[in-house]
């Protein structure tokens, strides 16, 4: 997606040149041949980056700077300057411009600055989108566990024994307040990941014991499988490279995944082994099974599946796909296999 940029200089050459380099780049380009003009302009349209000379006949590149600064700070700004103004572009740095380009300049060189420009406002837009909804997601929650708590606090019988109805009304606020819970969850991963560009923060990480064994101690983990046991088998605790965090993601979506769909009163197996190079963890259920024709969708975005036994089952649709963005930045292989009616498995094959 492009950007609106405006460029500002005095010299027509420069100006022509400009726009010429980015031709066809998908950026709306506008130039001015003052600073006057270049700053009006800046002042009467949004644009994304601006890039003014230095010396111009008028107001100058600094005063520029310093406008754009103070009343449109959402903007970024680059300076061209002619080699004998080197320093007075190291000055404006110090004023809040984002980088200057030396006169002459090649193509390549504008068009890195630019790049550069772009991916740092991309990152800034990203970091602020992190914060808001780490916000919305605290703001969500808070009340969200006092609702659950409060009906689990009826469920329990604290007030009094409940009548068939009223407990069939308080197990479905519960189901609903778990279902909520999920969705924020998978919202925040999701959004981490797309916004981060999924950056891994790689270190060598103990499969079972860093992994495996923390995510079946979660709450929530915990509190699903009260219905029904998970059986572990786990081949030693094989170390890989990857991110512990996402790892932790990835295998707590395909637990409560497979306790969501299991048939109660069945286990969920979870099995770990490392061979012929690879890691591979399998995640195993009984129950309504998947049928073979459906089985490619079950990694897309939002895709879930309606078939008989899973009526009453909630989710964002997300879980699955979630897990495999995770395990195709840590290049590795994820894939399904099962008997419908009887039986699924998850496998994720990871480097070792």
């Amino acid at each position: 997606m492009g950007v609106k940029l405006l460029f500002i200089d005095d010299e027509d050459i420069v100006l022509r040149s400009s726009k010429r380099i980015f031709a066809g780049s998908g950026h709306e380009i506008d130039t001015a041949p003052s600073g006057d003009e270049g700053l009006a302009m800046a002042m009467a349209k949004d644009y994304d980056i601006v890039v003014t000379d230095l010396k111009m006949p008028g107001l100058g590149g600094m005063e520029v700077l310093k406008a754009l600064r103070r009343d449109r700070p959402k903007t970024t700004v680059v300076i061209f300057t002619g080699f004998s103004s080197v320093d007075t572009a190291r000055e404006a740095l110090k004023n809040g411009a984002f980088d200057y380009v030396p006169k002459p300049f090649t193509p390549d060189e504008l068009r890195s600055v630019i790049a550069n420009a772009v991916e740092a406002r991309k990152d800034a837009a990203g970091a602020k989108m992190l914060d808001l909804m780490a916000i919305v997601s605290h703001e969500l929650k808070s009340p969200l566990a006092a609702v659950q708590t409060t009906a689990t606090t009826l469920q329990r019988g604290y007030f009094g024994k409940l009548e068939p109805e009223q407990q069939r009304i308080v197990e479905t606020i519960i189901r609903n307040c778990s279902y909520l819970e999920d969705i924020i969850r998978s919202y925040i991963d999701l959004s981490k990941m797309e916004l981060d560009g999924l950056a891994l923060f790689k270190e060598k990480v103990p499969f079972a014991s860093a992994v495996v064994g923390p995510v079946l101690d979660m709450p929530g983990v915990r509190d699903n499988v009260r219905r029904m046991a998970i059986v572990t088998e786990l081949d030693g605790d094989p170390v890989i490279e990857g991110d512990p965090n996402l790892l932790k993601i990835l295998v707590a979506n395909l637990v409560n995944n497979a306790v969501k769909y299991g048939a109660e009163g069945t286990p969920v197996r979870v099995r770990l082994t490392a061979r012929d190079g690879e890691l591979v963890l399998a995640v195993r259920n009984e129950g309504v099974g998947i049928p073979k024709e459906d089985m490619p969708r079950l990694f897309k975005r939002f895709e879930r599946l309606k078939q008989k036994g899973t009526e009453g089952v909630k989710g964002s649709g997300l879980g699955l796909y979630i897990s495999k963005t995770v395990v195709d930045k840590h290049r590795g292989r994820i894939w399904v296999e099962g008997e419908p009616g009887k039986w699924v498995e998850f496998f994720v094959a990871l480097p070792y």
